[in-house]
């Protein structure tokens, strides 16, 4: 969490000069620090064996640790205002479990530097020498685990035991698989927790850098070791496996610059050095105490996980004592009849002695006789220290059979265990493989079915485009031949007034010329006939003209007929065309 800027700024004993907070001079001091020790990396011509203790860790305690109350599960932790979602990030999608992996792969398998207190739970803190931090926590579901960068208080990745979350300045870049495998089509609900923990990934560094640091119990790490440890062995397999990944991490490898290599490999080998140097306390803390894991989901879930597991170790300490009894019922048998060709042996030596005595005592007690008995006294003497050898002998061996066979019991149990364990991820590898390969498929068909979908919606649209388009062209003729027709109709009326008022010019001609002849008599014959051949013409030009005006209706009555029945097949076409079914409809019906 950045701290306001002040005059002067308490952090420890250190005062901060005014304009600096503490995260940057943080920032500086672990940059100074990463310097130097790269420089030194460089500088060395034969480094020796890596000792001592990483920069901020404590040491262990080896006392029998308090109970305590794991953290809440996802959706009990407070709500938190719904994230933005990336639209361009700084990186590549595989590059924040990259950088993840990393940086577990830095702190290697040593035990955690410090504990803080938080709300009642103690989380696991690793911090490396250029400033990245670890925050791990031990939840109902598993641990859950937080990666920050040297110089963000954000996350930029958290996981827990089914998903892993991707944070890039506080907007939500990705959401993980457990294996590490981008996981787009996650639910609002997944959404909804990657807020809640980054509300929580913010103060739970805060607290790992301001609270004060307690020690972690050497105890508690042994029983929350491997919980913690495999979810990073998990992540390296898929590394390994994913071509995409692998080609992101050599690709970053590549482009890093040989003092951070050399400050990596340095965080790595001290890790590991620590890790063996801590391992006899480890080994010899007391028994941790179990967690309360709270309500009556926690209780549930704890005890049918804890009956599987016992159900499982009846199972395999049930199949190890039946062979650990076969072999040694095996063996006492062989012991058995060891001992009693033993106890023959014995038997016939007293014998013999006993017989090699009487034949001396009747000799009589001479020297012969005497030697003879301390001959055979010494005889039954070395044969009872044979004997007796022979039974120390058979005792050891007994003693070193009965060791042979708790052995060989531990390994079948820890082969019978392992084995189980093989099997149980690699069922969750099978089914986390079966469930993406149906979630490709479904998306491939539903691609498919979109595709096909937008086929049949195009060609639809152009046929409807291509019919408007035609409907269009026969409207604009029909206009267009009305228009004309009307034109010629306006140009018959107007010859048939014309017509019409040269006949009445002439007329009024006749009727002057009429009224001229009979003011003149001597001209009246000539312009009789002059009236009588205009009359002739006069009557032939009106014929001409109602010939005329009598062909236009005709040609425009014969038109509208025509226009008529290109609207009627124009009409035809379109309810021919909505009523036939499309070539996407063709193939719906041919696959139904």
């Amino acid at each position: 969490m950045w701290i306001a800027p002040s005059s002067e700024r308490r952090t420890g004993t250190v005062k901060l000069p005014k304009g600096l907070n503490s995260m940057s001079y943080r920032h500086i001091l672990l940059t100074a620090a990463a310097t130097s020790l790269a420089l030194a990396a460089c500088d060395q011509k034969s480094a020796g064996p890596v000792t001592g203790a990483p920069i901020a860790s404590l040491p262990l305690a080896q006392s029998a640790p308090p109970a305590e109350a794991a953290a809440p599960y996802a959706d009990a932790l407070p709500p938190a205002p719904p994230l933005r979602k990336a639209s361009h990030p700084k990186r590549p999608v595989y590059a924040y479990v990259d950088d993840a992996y990393r940086l577990g792969d830095g702190f290697a398998d040593s035990p955690p530097d410090y504990t803080v207190d938080y709300e009642g739970q103690h989380p696991y803190v690793w911090r490396s020498t250029g400033g990245e931090y670890r925050v791990v926590e031990d939840a109902p579901d598993g641990a859950r685990e937080y990666f920050y960068r040297g110089d963000s208080d954000y996350p930029f990745l958290v996981r827990d035991s089914r998903y892993a979350y991707a944070y890039d300045q506080g907007d939500l870049v990705e959401v993980y698989d457990s294996y590490g495998r981008p996981y787009p089509n996650y639910a609002a609900a997944e959404a909804e927790i990657a807020a809640r923990y980054l509300f929580r990934a913010r103060r739970l560094y805060d607290a790992a850098v301001h609270e004060q640091r307690r020690s972690a119990y050497a105890s508690d790490w042994r029983a929350r070791r491997d919980a913690v440890l495999a979810p990073q062995q998990q992540w390296g397999i898929e590394q390994q496996r994913n071509a995409d990944w692998r080609h992101v991490h050599e690709d970053r490898d590549q482009h890093l610059v040989p003092q951070q290599q050399a400050v990596w490999q340095q965080e790595r080998a001290l890790r590991q050095a620590y890790s063996a140097q801590t391992a006899p306390l480890i080994a010899a803390a007391p028994p941790a105490p179990r967690r309360d894991f709270g309500g009556d989901r926690a209780a549930a879930d704890a005890q049918r996980r804890q009956q599987e597991e016992l159900g499982a170790q009846a199972r395999q300490q049930f199949q190890a004592d039946a062979a650990a009894r076969a072999q040694a019922e095996a063996q006492r048998q062989q012991a058995f009849g060891a001992n009693r060709d033993q106890q023959r042996a014995q038997a016939d030596a007293v014998a013999r002695a006993q017989a090699d005595a009487q034949r001396q005592q009747a000799f009589g007690a001479n020297r012969d006789q005497q030697r003879a008995q301390a001959d055979a006294a010494a005889r039954a003497q070395a044969d009872a220290q044979r004997q007796q050898a022979f039974g120390a002998n058979r005792d050891q061996q007994r003693a070193q059979a009965d060791a042979v066979a708790r052995a060989q019991a531990d390994a079948q149990r820890q082969q019978a265990f392992a084995a189980n364990r093989d099997q149980q991820r690699a069922q969750a590898e099978a089914a986390n493989h079966a469930r993406d390969d149906a979630q490709r498929q479904q998306q491939a068909q539903q691609r498919d079915q979109q595709r096909l979908q937008a086929e049949a919606a195009n060609r639809a649209q152009a046929d409807t485009q291509r019919q408007l388009q035609q409907q269009q062209r026969a409207q604009a003729d029909a206009a267009n031949r009305v228009r004309d027709e009307a034109q010629r109709q306006q140009q018959a009326q107007a010859q048939a007034q014309a017509a019409q008022a040269v006949a009445q010019l002439r007329a009024q001609s006749q009727a002057q010329i009429q009224a001229q002849a009979a003011a003149q008599h001597p001209q009246q014959q000539s312009a009789q006939a002059a009236a009588a051949q205009l009359h002739q013409q006069q009557q032939a030009q009106a014929q001409a003209a109602a010939e005329a005006q009598q062909q236009a209706a005709v040609r425009a009555s014969t038109q509208a007929a025509v226009d008529r029945e290109v609207a009627a097949r124009v009409a035809a076409a379109k309810q021919a065309a909505a009523a036939k079914p499309s070539d996407a409809d063709k193939k719906d019906e041919r696959q139904k």
